[in-house]
């Protein structure tokens, strides 16, 4: 039972939290002094961030407990405040099936037609499509492609390159190079051989492999880049803010964009850059709701550097969107019992059990990868307290064995989250515009749609 102490500090923080989401915003006063960003006129250049597998349970999460933690809304929401911002709903279907894939997605955005789920920009009726890297190259313009997944992964991958399968890694490693792509930065070392690599440096690219060289590098000058930073995906952000040799070797989202702005920012004819927060979607996979939280945090901080550029360039495009949902993770009511100290109510336990989620420090894929769901009975128990803050019982313990399905349940009644399946969902998604060209996107949009809004932005032909 809670004491009177634990139950006040309970309802202050509630009300910390409360009052940062639902609160009078005195900032808002700065949105009458604020410039409108360039809406009209064509665009100098366009910035595509994407939050891979972001339902809007992932994006209200995330709201929530940066409120709760930071006291302070994300950049999405206080861009939504405070900029003349066009905002959309997006259907996500790929050619064969109302649940696209991040293939078929990407591609709908790079190449400007649907495709089949798992290829990239190769049509159902075969033949390859022109890719906007492609196509924009051809007007002198640079692009760039940022991901915390492999940078090979399908969704940078379906704005340049042309596979039968989106698990052709090395191939699109190997097309990057061939078609030029400027700045490339993410995971996957593994695709990426000592003699490609090579090939890379000889064709003019500086190559990083560390956080510290990219951040040490000059970033003032127009030249291509290669940024790998992992063998496989970059980890999760929720163990990188946990776990110092992680913290060391992985540069954020965030140090990722504003690296490639520098370089690409000194374009003459402009650029075109995606920046994709891709692990949102791998725990939505996982259905791990601590990991979703912090991806979607980080993405967070990204649109913060995206911002600022955009405070010094305001010919720059900005769309921010997702290519799918994924898990349709969502805060779920808890309703209070007698004795848990609030007095029994309807869903007044809900703040206590999201209060839960600050004692996550490490993501399922960490716990996994470090054998926490090889051990059993105390031992289990202890190292799970450490690293959630959840104390569980002895039949909760057992259920935790191998951090499966059982846990996952543990998970959802202590914290209130709760997922629908570990897979893609097909629901309309959150899109929205800022800049020049933003007023040609309609309320309701079809993902294939923004290809040819992103050429007539830059007032070419489409």
């Amino acid at each position: 039972m809670n004491t009177p102490n634990t139950s006040r500090r309970h309802f202050l923080r509630s009300s910390v939290l409360t009052g940062a989401l639902f609160g009078a915003d005195k900032s808002l006063s700065s949105a009458e002094t604020r410039k409108a960003a360039g809406n009209a006129g064509a665009a100098r250049n366009v910035i595509l961030m994407v939050s891979d597998g972001m339902n809007h349970g992932a994006l209200s999460l995330a709201r929530q407990y940066q409120g709760l933690v930071l006291q302070k809304e994300p950049h999405w929401m206080t861009l939504y405040r405070e900029r003349p911002v066009v905002r959309c709903l997006a259907e996500t279907f790929s050619a064969n099936s109302c649940v696209t894939d991040s293939a078929a997605a990407a591609s709908a955005w790079g190449g400007g037609r649907r495709v089949n789920n798992g290829v990239l920009n190769i049509l159902p009726e075969g033949g390859e499509v022109t890719t906007l890297h492609q196509k924009l190259q051809k007007t002198g313009r640079k692009t760039g492609l940022v991901s915390t997944a492999t940078i090979t992964h399908a969704t940078p991958a379906g704005f340049a390159a042309n596979v039968d399968s989106r698990a052709e890694e090395e191939g699109i490693a190997r097309q990057y190079l061939d078609r030029r792509v400027d700045v490339l930065l993410g995971g996957g070392q593994k695709f990426f051989s000592e003699d490609l690599r090579a090939s890379y440096k000889a064709a003019g690219y500086d190559v990083f492999t560390q956080r510290k060289g990219l951040n040490h590098a000059r970033h003032d000058a127009l030249k291509p880049m290669l940024g790998i930073f992992s063998e496989g995906h970059l980890p999760f952000s929720i163990d990188r803010s946990h776990v110092e040799k992680i913290a060391e070797q992985v540069p954020t989202l965030a140090e990722m964009s504003s690296a490639a702005l520098g370089r690409l920012g000194q374009s003459p004819e402009g650029f075109f850059l995606l920046i994709e927060g891709a692990r949102v979607d791998h725990a939505g996979h996982a259905n791990d709701a601590a990991a979703s939280v912090h991806d979607q945090l980080a993405f967070d901080e990204a649109i913060g550097v995206v911002l600022d550029f955009i405070d010094k360039n305001p010919d720059t495009l900005l769309i921010i969107t997702t290519d799918h949902g994924c898990g349709g993770i969502q805060m779920n009511g808890v309703s209070a019992k007698a004795d848990q100290g609030f007095g029994p109510g309807l869903y007044n336990a809900s703040n206590h059990c999201f209060d839960r989620l600050l004692g996550f420090k490490r993501s399922l894929e960490w716990m996994k990868q470090n054998g926490i769901d090889g051990i059993s009975g105390e031992k289990l128990g202890v190292a799970l307290r450490e690293l959630t803050g959840l104390e569980l019982t002895a039949e909760e313990i057992k259920s935790a064995q191998g951090l499966k399905a059982p846990w996952l349940d543990v998970v959802k009644s202590r914290t209130g989250v709760g997922w629908t399946s570990g897979n893609h969902t097909g629901e309309l998604v959150e899109f929205c515009a800022l800049g020049p060209g933003s007023k040609r996107f309609p309320a309701f949009l079809r993902n294939f749609e923004v290809h040819d809004l992103i050429l007539q932005a830059f007032e070419m032909q489409a």
